[in-house]
């Protein structure tokens, strides 16, 4: 019913570790699939510490196993450049885009590093459910 629209989930997810972005939504769209986190400067560094993403961030779809690696990302430098904080009350919203997955129900991954650690911003078993989105004129 919805297939080839542009798909919007509220996700509202937390990542593997408290210090990761907040996962806000994803948008699935027939020329690519668009993730939006927000992310919240950390107390424990003097000035809010730092964020930047790697290059060969992707998604993972687990029914398939089909990996798409990260095309374009607005708001946040990719690996070697960061972006410093300059107080531990600022946020930033940043969007990730990646080559369009299918619009059939699955579950995905997105990961920034495989086997990572805490600090590394990877989210498992996100389920997109056709009839849990919501369609975007």
């Amino acid at each position: 019913m919805k297939k080839n629209k542009i798909i919007l989930f509220t996700i509202n997810k937390n990542g593997h570790s408290i210090g990761n972005p907040d996962l806000l939504r994803i948008i699935l769209s027939p020329d690519y699939t668009k993730i939006d986190f927000g992310y919240t400067a950390k107390e424990k560094y003097i000035s809010g510490g730092w964020i930047r993403m790697e290059k060969t961030t992707f998604i993972e779809i687990i029914e398939t196993g089909e990996r798409l690696v990260l095309t374009q990302a607005t708001g946040i430098p990719i690996r070697p450049e960061h972006h410093y904080f300059e107080s531990k009350k600022d946020w930033r919203y940043f969007s990730l885009f990646f080559p369009a997955i299918p619009q059939t129900n699955s579950t995905i991954n997105i990961i920034e590093i495989e086997n990572g650690t805490k600090n590394d911003f990877n989210y498992y078993n996100i389920l997109l459910k056709m009839e849990d989105g919501v369609e975007v004129l």
